[in-house]
């Protein structure tokens, strides 16, 4: 701007000149001079902000100009290009709005007091009409002109500078998601030793298991397991890298067992839990299972966490039915302590939570209701809120879910132990001791003949002498050579065998879908409840057998 003026000034100060109009050249020469002393000033580190004494300086010229020249030559009409700079000028991202407000009064004021004069007083400079005229116009042409350079120029840096914005959110949240990747690695490792070794104790020594301890155990590894999963659950959400895959499930069938967890512990707290399902519902609908229990859940969390005595409601209620699609209504009442008006907003904020005498005894990330939110919006749906301080909550969302063109159901199910392995030989494959530990253990448990391998080229090794293993549980992060590796050997060698991933790190959609094209069957997340495994195993043991 600075540069821009000095140039402009020396050029209309020459033209000045030629047209014989010599205190004018005088009056705008002084000014050149003044903004070159303030450029050379800041050039050489004396001035830091020489932005405001230019400008300043221009305001003095346009009314100097007017007392010398009058407004017949239009020198006011800079104003408008001295408006559109003041943006820059005062950088209004960092100043505070009194410093602009002051900025644009005095640039409107000193807009007022030039027009004022050029009107009003009588000029020191005689000039001909014929010279005025032309000046009018030269100086409202390059008023015109200046007004579009710093309106495109600003516009252009602005743009530039929210590329930056953008680009440096992208670089936090690609190296947030790095982090908690690697740190939900490192904390699912080890927790997946406790909680299976907690699963060994219940099934295999139930008397330990009744211990006044042992519950307390269960419940800090299952509370910790959704903290962690809660926290990268929000980071996938943040990085625009959790999407929704709807499956064809009995959704009245999907409510009842989702609701199976909670009567035991809402029993401890002798709260009345009420299950309430339109019989509408008792039909197959396409939903992305997973990601509607982990809403009811957290809702149905939030309600006993903040409920002492009453009763916890589920109420799936169907809005409508069509060949085509099924309308339901779901709400989860509570009669527990409620949320003020004023608070009802804070809740569903990352991370935030109502603090107050009744909620300070209360622990969590405040994560439970932002992912409820950010997971409805996925499914086109929203969250709502009804509640008044100690008179309960309600949360209720609307779900329009597809019905599937045909679905296929057998008469006589036969019913099976799911977690009955009996016979099953399978290749344990994991670099860590205490996770092979386990998950032999609980395998062996359920009458599978287990081989164990501590990397992928001793799972290679195992495989070259025996090759009639039913499934292969592979590790991803390994020494020597990782699952990664392994898994394109094996899918060459012993492409009969299916393989499912373990791993503790975060898994996305992107990365699960080049775990399937890499060759493997599926992924099991680290730490795992050893009846999905059983079943994850089971399933495509099953699948492979009966492929031709």
């Amino acid at each position: 701007m600075g540069l821009l003026a000095f140039s402009v000034s020396v050029g209309v100060a020459t033209y000045y000149y030629f047209l014989g109009l010599f205190i004018s050249s005088v009056m705008v020469g002084c000014f050149s001079a003044a903004v070159g002393i303030i450029l050379f000033l800041q050039y050489i580190r004396v001035l830091v902000r020489a932005q405001t004494l230019i400008l300043a300086c221009i305001c003095i010229l346009l009314i100097v100009s007017s007392l010398v020249e009058g407004s017949v030559t239009g020198q006011y009409f800079y104003f408008f290009a001295v408006v559109v700079v003041i943006p820059v000028v005062v950088d209004y991202k960092q100043s505070s709005n009194l410093e602009v407000g002051i900025t644009y009064g005095v640039v409107i004021t000193s807009f007022a007091v030039c027009f004022y004069l050029g009107e009003t007083h009588h000029p020191f400079e005689t000039i001909p009409a014929a010279v005025s005229r032309q000046m009018l116009f030269s100086n409202a042409g390059s008023a015109v002109m200046l007004t579009l350079l710093f309106s495109v120029a600003y516009i252009y840096y602005e743009k530039q500078h929210l590329k930056a914005i953008l680009h440096e959110k992208n670089n936090a949240i690609a190296a947030r998601t790095k982090f908690l990747s690697t740190m939900g690695h490192e904390l699912r490792t080890p927790l997946n030793g406790i909680i299976g070794a907690l699963n060994i104790i219940q099934d295999e020594y139930p008397k330990q298991a009744k211990n006044e301890y042992f519950p307390v155990l269960k419940y800090c590894s299952n509370h910790m397991q959704r903290l962690i999963n809660d926290i990268l659950d929000f980071n996938k959400i943040e990085a625009d890298k959790l999407s929704i895959h709807p499956v064809e499930v009995n959704l009245k069938q999907l409510l009842v067992n989702s609701t199976l967890p909670f009567y035991s512990h809402i029993g401890e707290k002798h709260l009345q839990l009420i299950v309430t399902i339109d019989p509408k519902l008792d039909a197959f609908v396409l939903v992305d299972d997973v990601r509607l229990i982990q809403v009811l859940n957290n809702l149905l969390s939030n309600a006993m966490k903040f409920t002492e005595k009453g009763y916890i409601k589920l109420v799936a209620a169907c809005s409508h039915i069509t060949g085509d699609s099924v309308g339901v209504t779901f709400k989860v009442e509570d009669s527990g302590i409620g949320i003020k008006q004023r608070d009802q907003e804070k809740i569903f904020e990352s991370f935030g939570q109502v603090f107050n005498e009744s909620t300070r005894k209360y622990s969590g990330t405040g994560l439970g209701l932002t992912i409820c939110l950010r997971l409805l919006r996925l499914m086109g749906s929203d969250l709502l809120l009804e509640s008044e301080d100690q008179k309960g909550s309600i949360f209720s969302f609307d779900l329009l879910l597809e019905r599937p063109a045909a679905t296929t159901v057998e008469a006589n199910p036969v019913v099976t132990d799911q977690a009955d392995l009996n016979g099953l030989k399978l290749l344990l494959v994991d670099d860590n001791q205490i996770n092979i530990m386990i998950a032999k253990r609980m395998l062996t448990g359920k009458q599978a003949i287990c081989s164990c391998a501590y990397n992928g080229q001793e799972a290679l090794d195992v495989l070259a002498c025996d090759s009639t293993f039913d499934l292969i549980l592979l590790d991803l992060e390994m020494p020597v050579m990782s699952g990664y590796t392994a898994i394109r050997e094996i899918k060459i060698k012993y492409p009969h065998i299916p393989v499912i991933a373990l791993t503790a790190s975060l898994v996305d959609e992107n990365s699960a879908a080049n775990l399937i094209a890499s060759g493997f069957a599926d992924c099991v997340l680290k730490p795992f409840q050893p009846q999905h495994l059983f079943e994850q195993i089971r399933k495509y043991v099953h699948a492979g057998a009966e492929s031709p």
